[in-house]
């Protein structure tokens, strides 16, 4: 009754997608219906999620696809990223049948009108073949990342050194540390070596994205994943309440982040706040020598970096990969006798999180209330069919090795499922016929 019924929220979707719309000038909300007049795609990028992503966070985005659990089935896209202090930040999200190359290139087609083809934008995914062919087609200007974590899991059959050394490859900020890692794999696994390198490791290593393109703190798609376990109550619901769960949580997140923005009175974010004073303390152990100009020499216990204050540059690579200050920047810093918050990217800073969600996701009139012009309100949308998987629907995801063990109410849950144990010989619960009193009374 709260959330209707599946096939009358496909017929009410052309008039909640438009109030959607009117609701919030600067979204781009779209839906597409086969010839037959069944639903086919939909697309929903919010005016204040867009303003965002134009202008206050970071050009890294991870898309991801998960199956909806109510009646009709079919897929839910979302594209996701991180703000400043590296909460998660849902920018679109649509819905189509199945996560193929169709779906995908819809998907990305409409990103793309969002956007544009923006030079410096990665986007992160597993390897799924429909992703890269709509990267590919769709967006050619963006650079296509693969997930860490994903890779990380086709390596596991190799051998916890070989997990190691591509963690170590993958992570590393200096050229000449992904090569040292590579050379070593080489040597132990050519197998793996030959995989990676198969898969071109710029997709993959951090040191050898191709400039000025940047993987800061991402290297893994499980922001998406994060957004899509979210919303794993929204995705059984009927179409418009899922998509109107959606907007909820978007809602609360810019209100409530607004507010914890606007009450803080440090110059940067949280996260980053944190990041940087952990490099404060290992920079006291270090010595900085001015050479020339704002170009520093900063020695460790056991090597020494150069450091380019003007560039914001770093010989560790992570002041400039990161935009963020590494601890040779900040003893360069404290010798110049300058404020570590100017050099810092303004992408990290409290004025850039009170500006990103300064805008409004604003509510649906009552239903009463709508006012839908009369080419809506004779749309009429027959319901989304796909054929669905034999057995039980999941309520979550497949866990990849090295994910971590159930939650003890899951596992408990399993254990009340297990059908009871009987004994075969006098069907009674409690044994088997192993031990059963019977057995051994027809044995004499």
């Amino acid at each position: 009754m709260v959330y209707g019924q599946h096939d009358q929220s496909f017929e009410m979707q052309p008039k909640h997608l438009y109030m959607l719309r009117q609701s919030n000038p600067g979204s781009l909300v779209k839906w597409e219906v086969d010839p037959d007049g069944r639903f086919k795609h939909l697309f929903v990028a919010l005016g204040a999620t867009v303003s965002c992503f134009m202008f206050n966070l970071r050009p890294v985005i991870a898309v991801d696809g998960t199956h909806l659990k109510g009646k009709n089935k079919g897929i839910l896209f979302v594209a996701v990223t991180k703000d400043g202090n590296e909460s998660l930040f849902s920018l679109v999200y649509g819905v189509g049948p199945k996560e193929n190359d169709e779906s995908w290139m819809y998907f990305m087609s409409r990103i793309r009108r969002v956007y544009g083809q923006a030079n410096l934008l990665l986007i992160i995914s597993d390897q799924h073949i429909s992703i890269a062919n709509a990267i590919r087609n769709e967006l050619p200007n963006a650079t296509h990342g693969l997930c860490y974590y994903h890779l990380q899991n086709n390596m596991k059959h190799y051998g916890k050194a070989v997990v190691e050394l591509y963690r170590q490859a993958a992570f590393a900020y200096e050229k000449s540390d992904f090569t040292r890692a590579m050379n070593a794999l080489k040597v132990i696994k050519r197998a793996a070596y030959d995989k990676l390198m198969g898969i071109g490791p710029e997709k993959w290593a951090r040191s050898m994205c191709p400039m000025p393109v940047r993987w800061y703190s991402f290297l893994t798609s499980n922001v998406a994943e994060a957004f899509n376990a979210r919303l794993l109550w929204a995705r059984r619901l009927p179409i418009c309440s899922m998509l109107e769960a959606i907007r909820l949580v978007i809602e609360k997140w810019f209100s409530e982040r607004l507010r914890a923005a606007q009450q803080s009175e440090e110059p940067l974010s949280a996260e980053a706040g944190k990041k940087v004073a952990i490099e404060v303390q290992k920079s006291r152990r270090y010595t900085a020598q001015r050479l020339s100009g704002r170009k520093y020499k900063v020695q460790t216990c056991d090597r020494s970096f150069k450091v380019d204050l003007e560039k914001k540059k770093c010989g560790c690579r992570a002041f400039q990969l990161d935009q963020l200050l590494c601890s040779h920047s900040i003893a360069a810093i404290s010798e110049a006798g300058d404020t570590i918050a100017e050099y810092v990217d303004d992408y990290y800073t409290n004025e850039f999180l009170i500006d990103c969600y300064s805008g409004s996701v604003n509510h649906l009139p009552s239903r009463h209330q709508w006012l839908i012009p009369e080419y809506i309100a004779e749309s009429f949308v027959l319901p989304l069919i796909v054929t669905g998987q034999s057995g039980r629907p999941k309520e979550s995801r497949h866990r990849g090795g090295g994910e971590g063990s159930r939650t003890q109410a899951e596992k408990s849950s399993s254990i009340m499922r297990r059908k009871p144990k009987k004994c075969s010989i006098c069907h009674e619960g409690g044994h088997t016929k192993r031990t059963c009193a019977g057995r051994a009374t027809e044995s004499r």
